[in-house]
């Protein structure tokens, strides 16, 4: 089974129930439905799946180790961690401190906004991260060097302004979809490179792998459709990340345990299913706040490791970070880059003449960025084609090939209707 509460000591500055005590009761409240068959599964997938990722951990060392190329200034690579807070990020410190594996740094992004929120209080990502990083300091590895965690503290302004370019460059889109995370991820980045670390690890694709993230995963409709939830799962599971491509634009090697094909992807895509990821337990929104029973997914993973957010509620970076709060990072684009509605309306009829469909003034916003980035609406890789031709985006004739979504635009559907391609 996966870790017991014996493992980490008790946090009595917390408020009751600690995340100790809620782990062993919702490992305990889900096994109390099940017949021994099923007991014995969930025992297994938590310890297998707590085990592939302390591999995944350890192969991640042996290949920084392994490698001179990318050395910091010092002539040695320097490995951290972007730390959310979250089940993913927190389950991966677990990991490395279970396998003596010494973080130089981690490293977390909080976005906050100094009318909104005048006394500077922490976004969850921030308050999870802190306790995280604490107990790996002081009780996971109490005797190995300590882990630096460099909070990046911006405001919607410093977000958006300083970190538009480089992730739209890096990204080569203006589709907001992809991009509002991403500002977030470059900010991390950055902090990462600031702080002298080559490489970094990251949660990527656990969320997919375990069902943690998007609405389709908890759709009634498979509740007796297993077969169905899986097949889902898998088609949207294994997918590329924006991680990848940001860390180029600042020289960091990214390493995602999740990724890996011979220790995680294939295994989960055959062998995990929705019993194994989903089920109704007790989660909480804020950190020392009430647990509340919702339904939550990554089940395997959140027993595999006793963090402080193995019960934690799942937050996108966008929402925890704290730049949906108030909408204080949407609001930017109206208030203070000045994009009114009457500007806004004009900027899209004459984008529409070109093409272009806008939705709002921050696609508006990436837009121009994207063109004063490229020179125009040029993109490094894609062709665009004329009005109608079915090898392009239905909006903005940028090359689709056969994706149904634009990653450029955010169109879907992309494809025309014949869904046919010119020769």
């Amino acid at each position: 089974m996966g870790t017991s509460a014996a493992d980490l000591p008790s946090t009595p500055e917390l408020s009751a129930p600690c995340h100790e005590k809620q782990h062993v009761e919702n490992m305990t409240r889900r096994r109390a439905d099940l017949d021994d068959a099923s007991i014995k599964r969930a025992d297994d997938m938590a310890a297998e799946c707590r085990d592939r990722l302390i591999a995944s951990m350890h192969n991640i060392v042996a290949s920084t180790r392994s490698t001179s190329a990318d050395t910091n200034r010092h002539g040695e690579r320097k490995l951290g961690i972007l730390l959310s807070g979250g089940v993913d990020s927190c389950a991966m410190l677990h990991a490395a401190a279970l396998s003596n594996i010494q973080f130089a740094a981690a490293i977390t992004v909080s976005i906050v906004h100094p009318k909104s929120n005048p006394k500077s209080r922490a976004p969850d990502d921030e308050s999870y991260a802190i306790e995280a990083a604490r107990l790996y300091n002081e009780q996971l590895l109490p005797h190995g060097a300590k882990m630096i965690h460099k909070i990046v503290r911006l405001t919607p302004a410093q977000l958006i302004e300083t970190y538009s370019p480089p992730t739209i460059k890096a990204l080569a889109l203006w589709g907001y979809m992809e991009t509002r995370n991403s500002l977030i991820i470059s900010a991390a980045l950055n902090g990462a490179s600031a702080a002298g670390l080559t490489d970094i690890v990251t949660g990527d694709n656990a969320d997919e792998l375990f069902g943690g993230s998007y609405d389709c995963y908890f759709s009634k409709q498979y509740e007796s459709d297993l077969e169905g939830w899986k097949e889902k799962r898998n088609s949207m599971a294994d997918l590329p990340f924006v991680t990848q491509k940001l860390a180029k634009a600042y020289d960091i090697t990214v390493h995602q345990p999740f990724t890996d094909q011979g220790i995680f992807v294939k295994w989960a895509l055959k062998e995990t299913g929705r019993n194994d990821c989903i089920a109704n337990c007790q989660v909480q929104n804020h950190l020392g706040g009430p647990y509340e029973m919702q339904n939550c997914g990554k089940i395997c993973l959140r027993e595999a490791f006793c963090t402080i957010a193995s019960w934690r509620r799942m937050d996108w970076i966008f929402r925890g970070s704290g730049a949906e709060e108030g909408n204080i990072l949407l609001d930017h684009y109206t208030t203070h880059l000045g994009i009114s509605t009457e500007e806004f309306a004009l900027e899209q009829k004459r984008y529409l003449a070109m093409g272009i469909k806008l939705q709002s003034p921050e696609h508006l916003h990436n837009i121009r960025t994207f063109q004063e980035v490229f020179g125009g609406l040029n993109h490094p890789t894609k062709t665009r084609y004329p009005e109608g031709d079915p090898r392009g985006c239905i909006s903005c004739r940028f090359e689709i090939g056969d994706e149904q979504f634009c990653h450029l635009c955010d169109e879907y559907p992309a494809q025309h209707p014949t869904n046919e391609k010119s020769d």
